[in-house]
């Protein structure tokens, strides 16, 4: 698996109309001179890495899972959900409210299209299709030999900074007061 080869990884905004309908594993990560907002990209040197996420496409093929919710926002995926975070945005105020499902926020149209405009600046992806029945083993063991910085299951190194934008995220959603930063 070449995943996280330099060859195998594509600007965000060039991978539309590659991205295979398959199952697999892929990977995000800053292009070169890009970078995240405080203290975030001061995190992310200290790590000597560009790799900001790993995920699995089990449930939904690559196509589904990575284009549709992590990279164009049209669902519910954690990446999306922790670089508008991590970008200063949040979801609308009680858009959840009543919900079982509060960690699935959304944000807000505009600052949906604001993410994604970040993101094909700024982001550079790789894939590998895998069975199906591989693809939890190869992301938990990549996250636990790299460490992405937003990958906050599975990580021995996950952020608390980011596990407090995301649960802030949360709080608003379901219409509660955001917990202190």
């Amino acid at each position: 698996m070449n995943l996280l080869d330099d060859r195998s990884f594509r600007p965000a905004r060039e991978i539309d109309a590659i991205v295979p309908d398959n199952f697999g594993v892929y990977a995000i990560r800053l292009r070169t001179g890009a970078e995240l907002p405080e203290p975030f990209q001061t995190l992310l040197d200290e790590r000597s890495t560009r790799l900001v996420y790993i995920g699995q496409a089990e449930r939904q093929t690559l196509l589904k899972r990575l284009l549709g919710n992590e990279l164009r926002a049209r669902g519910n995926g954690t990446f999306i959900r922790s670089i508008g975070a991590v970008l200063g945005h949040r979801p609308p105020h009680g858009s959840l409210a009543g919900r079982s499902r509060i960690q699935n926020y959304r944000f807000a149209p505009t600052d949906r299209i604001a993410i994604v405009e970040w993101i094909n600046a700024n982001l550079e992806v790789s894939w590998a299709v895998l069975p199906q029945a591989e693809e939890h083993g190869a992301e938990v063991a990549l996250i636990c030999e790299h460490t992405p910085l937003f990958n906050l299951q599975d990580n021995p190194r996950a952020l608390p900074e980011l596990a407090l934008l995301r649960a802030e995220c949360r709080a608003i959603a379901a219409g509660l007061s955001a917990p202190s930063l």
